[in-house]
């Protein structure tokens, strides 16, 4: 049953979570420019008539009636100093300004000065990387004499794409990001590197091109103008038809069931405001869902995670494609907080059972004769269940559990990120994680043992831990484990004969930022498994971490931590005992606020793809960094 301990998880916990990804540069940044943190903190402890007017306006506590003004003000970096801030926002404005030009006609005079140069921006001689029937991408090697040309070079630009007869859709769009600014005083300038995005459907095509400017600004005030543009990479992707490589089929599967209208067509900022109770992993939207085939048709089912309130649902797939909602005959429609699940025979009768990780346990559901699920055992874990994975660990044939936990409700507290324990860069103050043996000697006879401890896997076990994954990565023949963990240092556990060590800090694994996600292949085709972990992007954060007034007191490392943490998504190639950062060169850092993601041969080339699930609970207006 949820408890009262359940609710006490408060609203500062998610502030911080969503917040801190932007408003952390500032507020550090804020605290270098006016001296030491201290006297930040000296500043923050005055009364509220001699703080910042435009803030002392809004209330502490509840909702204004029009605060948007307000925090308008409050938001404007220029009122808090940060020039360069100030010319970014003035920058985005204007390159998506100039961004409508590519789908409607318009003058450029207002975006450029009378001197603007600029490289092709579409280039040619492009190098082919993937091509089959439906679909071509292709790259360009950028050289340092590229040809410069003026206004017309991009005025062409615009109009070639005008006239390619775009298919009106909202697949149609110009995105900038601006992750970096650098201010030239002495010239009244600045320069900017953007990442720009073009998509756009014609009768016959998707097409989709990728570039990094860089960007010269002329005017420190007023609205600047460009005055040179520099390509600095640049790719592109066709798609040879107008059909979607994915369709969205969820209606016609599922709405044939009730809980389709009055339970998932909602979103989950409906439900957020409805539930019993609130966690901090549930305003975060990402219950878990899994997929086997549970009653032995040979057709997969799927078993859909649920927040506290809601019932929990299997749909068994039949024949023609639809999936019956079955929860309440499988005996499986629990309202508990369902964080996460999995399928896995752990008592080797040949079926799926079920396991699924709740608010402070883990319930294992035994698959009965293959028409429903009856409850063999509930474990206990740290309260702030995440994630599930399962692996025979000492290999004697029965499939383990390990328990992923993100915040510690046990020490007394439940504010976790606002503790003084807690180090944005580097927190160890979270939940412990726990590695469940499978003892079961008799069918049906679920029995687990908390061996964490006795195993290895305590070690630096008090992480803010998202996810985790098994894989024998060293080829030695037992399972290995990586653990993604938010704020901080991640684990890498070399499995030994069933002991496990922390090797990441030395086969260079730790991937220090907000890992999410983890998945692995060998995707270099060289025998060693690689790895992908999923962060967070930030273009604010790469802007303002990169500039020399941020942290300017502390050590490079430490700035360096920082950096780490806006840069995004990582690839690691395996090089067999320790790890190579290939992300950046294979060009998969990128990945927005990535909460999830895969290696998956999509196309059937034997490759293994990546697909990154990203963004956060659906908002018009968004930055587009999620």
């Amino acid at each position: 049953m949820i408890t009262n301990k359940q609710r006490a998880v408060s609203f500062a916990i998610w502030a911080t979570r969503i917040l801190v990804p932007t408003l952390f540069f500032f507020l550090t940044s804020s605290c270098q420019k006016k001296g030491t943190i201290e006297k930040t903190l000296k500043t923050a402890d005055k009364p509220s008539s001699e703080k910042n007017s435009s803030k002392s306006e809004l209330q502490d506590f509840g909702v204004s009636q029009n605060p948007l003004d307000k925090w308008n003000k409050i938001d404007n970096p220029s009122e808090d100093g940060w020039e360069t801030e100030a010319l970014a926002k003035l920058a985005s404005e204007q390159l998506k300004k100039l961004g409508t030009l590519f789908f409607t006609d318009g003058s450029i005079n207002d975006f450029i000065t009378k001197d603007f140069t600029t490289h092709r921006l579409s280039k040619k001689n492009l190098k082919t990387l993937l091509q089959n029937k439906n679909l071509i991408i292709q790259s360009a090697t950028i050289s340092n004499n590229e040809e410069y040309g003026g206004k017309d070079y991009l005025q062409k630009e615009l109009i070639t794409v005008r006239n390619l007869k775009i298919t009106p859709s909202n697949k149609n769009y110009v995105k900038f990001k601006v992750t970096s600014i650098e201010v030239d005083s002495t010239n009244q300038s600045f320069e900017t590197t953007a990442l720009f995005t073009i998509n756009f459907k014609t009768k016959k095509n998707l097409i989709q091109k990728n570039a990094v400017w860089s960007i010269n600004w002329k005017g420190l005030t007023g609205t600047p103008k460009i005055s040179n543009i520099v390509v600095r990479s640049y790719d592109q992707s066709t798609r040879l038809n107008k059909n979607n490589i994915f369709t969205e089929v969820t209606g016609s599967v599922i709405s044939s069931n009730s809980s389709y209208e009055e339970q998932l067509a909602y979103g989950m900022n409906h439900w957020l405001s409805r539930m019993p109770v609130r966690a901090m992993l549930n305003r975060f939207g990402t219950p878990g869902i899994s997929v086997a085939d549970v009653n032995g048709d040979g057709l997969d089912d799927l078993f859909l995670c649920q927040e506290p309130g809601l019932p929990n649902r299997l749909f068994i797939q039949k024949e023609n494609g639809q999936a019956i909602e079955t929860s309440k005959e499988w005996g499986i429609d629990w309202i508990e907080d369902s964080r996460s699940s999995i399928f896995a025979d752990f008592d080797n009768d040949g079926d799926q059972d079920l396991a699924v990780a709740c608010y402070g346990m883990v319930v294992i559901a035994e698959n009965d004769q293959q028409e429903r699920f009856k409850p063999a055992a509930i474990l206990k874990t740290s309260w702030s269940t995440s994630s599930i994975s399962a692996a025979d660990y000492d290999n004697d044939g029965l499939l383990d559990l390990y328990v992923c936990a993100y915040v510690n409700e046990d020490n007394g507290s439940s504010i976790g990120t606002g503790s003084n324990e807690f180090i944005y860069h580097d927190a160890e103050n979270g939940a412990p994680n726990s590695l469940l043996k499978n003892a079961t000697k008799e069918i049906g006879e679920f029995s687990f043992i908390d061996v964490t401890e006795e195993s290895g896997l305590n070690q630096n076990n008090s992480r803010w831990s998202f996810a985790a994954s098994w894989e024998d990565f060293d080829n030695d023949g037992d399972q290995d484990l990586y653990v993604a963990n938010d704020y901080g240092r991640n684990n890498l556990y070399e499995n030994d004969n069933g002991i496990f060590k922390d090797i990441a800090a030395k086969s260079y694994t730790e991937d220090s930022a907000s890992g999410m996600s983890v998945t692995w292949a060998d995707y270099n085709k060289d025998g060693m498994m690689d790895l992908y972990v999923s962060n967070m992007f930030s273009a604010a954060g790469n802007r303002i971490t990169n500039q020399k007034e941020f942290k300017s007191a502390v050590q490079e490392s430490i700035r360096n931590r920082f950096k780490r943490f806006a840069r995004g998504n990582t690839l690691l190639q395996n090089e067999g005992l320790t790890f190579k950062d290939t992300s950046l060169s294979a060009g998969v850092n990128m990945g927005r606020w990535a909460w999830g993601s895969n290696f998956i041969d999509f196309n059937n080339d034997t490759f293994p793809d990546l697909v990154v699930a990203n963004g956060y609970l659906t908002s018009k207006n968004e930055s587009g960094d999620l």
